[in-house]
């Protein structure tokens, strides 16, 4: 890293949705940026989108003319690799899939100088796995961002176990300098956020194939807090987006427990029936122009209503525990060093509603003991996936605190 006040360039390969928002967060920062795509018409066409993007920010005033042609200025399109050479940081932002991310990754870190830090903006995958193929794995971690970039405040800091502590602190030093807040948190399988709101997300999937209504369980995701319902937020993702990461992570030999089985087989009966996600026609939703949404009708033929169906109550403690047990499992298996670190994630970076202090001060909040006894009668109803562990229950009968 160059010291305070000279020039910094970052590299960003792979100028998609994600890789166009860090262009721009960058260029704000100060920062001189190379925007890498396939070819130079690609990374060309990434700076035109770019400036749309910008445009479309002028117009919401949500910045200055002046300000947009400044950070566009920043922002140069780059042919190939070897442009890189002179880049302080490279962030790899091609998509979540593991072949083509390695043969990126070994092309920039070829065409890197041998101090640059080179990060993946990766979602979900082993940072070791990625990190066996590099020469210089010690200069290589995880930078996860959040879309939309420009608005999202979290990064989670992913060090791979080959990651040097300098490469650490020089990445933390990095997101701070863009302005944005770094939670570190252990290589593994979805990291902390991914983790924690698969699993929100999931136990909503599974209540859709048990026939629940779309629009109740919406209405409950809502009730705890949330802008968007999870079925919603799901349509806007991608049904088959999410179907594709269940199945490479099959591939990929994780454990069955982080192949979210709740959620495939309602996913894949909605694929098959030719319902993929908001931009391909709908997913658990109908969209109209105008926006609004209403539950796909034939929901009702594919998963057979629930008789007699849960109440509202019912609806919110699951969706609510759900992701609860699940940070409380990342505490416990050193996902994330402190109570504090899950709390700024789930706020920042998962939409928990900020007033509650983050997930597991709601936790706190709520008491350890009484939360058992509820997972403990939902673990009856519904499943192991909401049995509290010996270290669950230890802390709470220790008085309910969690490390902080």
């Amino acid at each position: 890293m160059t010291t305070e006040g000279a020039p910094r360039s970052l590299a960003v390969v792979g100028p998609g949705l994600m890789g166009l928002g860090l262009a721009q967060v960058a260029a704000a920062a100060g920062w001189q940026v190379r925007l890498l795509g396939r070819d130079i018409d690609a990374s060309r066409a990434a700076c035109e989108r770019l400036a749309a993007q910008l445009q479309r920010q002028v117009a919401r005033a949500r910045m200055g003319p002046q300000q947009a042609g400044m950070l566009l200025a920043r922002v140069q399109p780059a042919a190939h690799p070897r442009e890189l050479a002179d880049c302080e940081v490279a962030v790899e932002s091609v998509p979540e899939d593991r072949p083509l991310k390695l043969r990126v990754l070994q092309a920039v870190e070829a065409a890197l100088p041998g101090h640059a830090l080179l990060a993946t903006n990766t979602s979900g995958l082993p940072v070791a796995g990625l990190a066996a193929a590099l020469q210089r794995p010690q200069r290589f971690l995880g930078l996860h961002f959040f879309s939309p970039v420009e608005r999202m405040a979290l990064v989670e800091v992913v060090p791979g176990v080959a990651t040097a502590a300098d490469t650490r602190d020089e990445a933390l030093a990095f997101v701070r300098a863009l302005g944005k807040t770094p939670v570190v948190v252990r290589d593994g399988p979805g990291f902390f956020t991914s983790r924690v709101f698969a699993a929100y997300l999931d136990e909503a999937i599974a209540l859709v194939g048990e026939g629940v209504p779309a629009s109740r369980i919406d209405a409950a995701g809502r009730a705890l807090g949330r802008a968007v319902g999870p079925l919603a937020l799901l349509d806007d993702i991608s049904l088959a987006l999410n179907l594709q990461q269940i199945r490479q992570a099959r591939a990929d030999g994780l454990p069955a427990a982080r192949c979210r089985p709740l959620a495939e087989p309602v996913l894949a009966a909605m694929v098959q029936s030719g319902r993929r996600g908001r931009r391909d026609g709908g997913g658990f939703h109908d969209a109209a122009e105008d926006g609004t949404r209403t539950p796909w009708p034939g929901l009702a033929t594919l998963f057979a209503p629930a008789t007699p169906p849960p109440d509202d109550a019912t609806l919110a403690r699951r969706l609510r525990l759900a992701e609860v047990m699940e940070a409380l499992r990342c505490l416990e298996e050193g996902v994330v060093a402190r109570a504090g670190d899950a709390d700024t994630a789930s706020v920042l970076g998962l939409g928990f509603p900020a007033d509650s202090g983050g997930v597991l001060a709601w936790a706190e909040r709520q008491g350890l003991w009484r939360l058992i006894e509820q997972a403990d009668e939902l673990a009856q109803q519904h499943g192991a996936r909401f049995s509290p562990s010996a270290w669950m229950r230890e802390r709470a009968a220790q008085g309910g605190t969690l490390p902080r």
